[in-house]
């Protein structure tokens, strides 16, 4: 991607962000860079590094709630499709700081794989009492993604209502970002594989 398509990619979101909270942008990153990071996750899950997920602060791990299997993305140990990543994150991260004031001090993120029929149930990204996450991201890298493949991200528009909800196809190069305090979200069940990096940008926790 060319640094103008970032810089517009990027004042779209900002400006999604200030009016409702969330917003979905397709072609966020280009073909090779998708493809990159996805052969990357390949790679990962089948030397073994991907391992299954965990819910809440307590790391349970429960098949019936989540079903994925992540691997955490290390800066300082970043592969070359990462390091492209965390870039252009960074980049983001900084244009929230600027515009919308948020202090936001780390970013945080995670290839996930779903196996077909996985899925993650209904929640919010902040644990009770943990308000760090601000801001929730996630890039899909899924090629050729089809409606009947399933495996949507469901983001419900509104807490008290749940009729009302948003699905996003988890098609490459998709990238998602809502505010993490605000949306309930899940993850329905796909028939192949779904592959995406989810990320967080996060403040300062108080007891720091």
């Amino acid at each position: 991607m060319s640094s103008h398509s970032l810089q517009n990619s990027i004042a779209n979101i900002i400006d999604s962000i200030e009016q409702q909270g969330y917003a979905v942008i397709e072609h966020f990153f280009n073909t090779q860079e998708i493809n990159a990071l996805a052969t990357h996750a390949q790679n990962l899950q089948s030397m073994g590094q991907m391992q299954k997920a965990k819910t809440g602060l307590a790391k349970i791990e429960t098949a019936s709630i989540r079903g994925d299997f992540i691997h955490w993305i290390e800066d300082s140990q970043a592969h070359s499709a990462e390091t492209y990543y965390l870039n252009a994150m960074n980049k983001l991260q900084q244009a929230f700081n600027q515009a919308l004031f948020l202090g936001l001090y780390e970013f945080e993120s995670h290839f996930a794989i779903y196996p077909p029929g996985s899925s993650y149930q209904k929640h919010l990204d902040q644990f009770i009492g943990k308000q760090e996450r601000k801001i929730s991201s996630v890039l899909y890298l899924n090629n050729q993604w089809q409606s009947y493949d399933g495996g949507e991200l469901r983001i419900y528009l509104d807490k008290s209502d749940g009729a009302k909800f948003l699905d996003i196809k988890p098609q490459a190069g998709t990238l998602v970002v809502f505010l993490s305090s605000d949306f309930l979200h899940e993850v329905l069940p796909a028939k192949r594989e779904r592959i995406s990096i989810t990320g967080w940008f996060r403040t300062r926790a108080l007891d720091s």
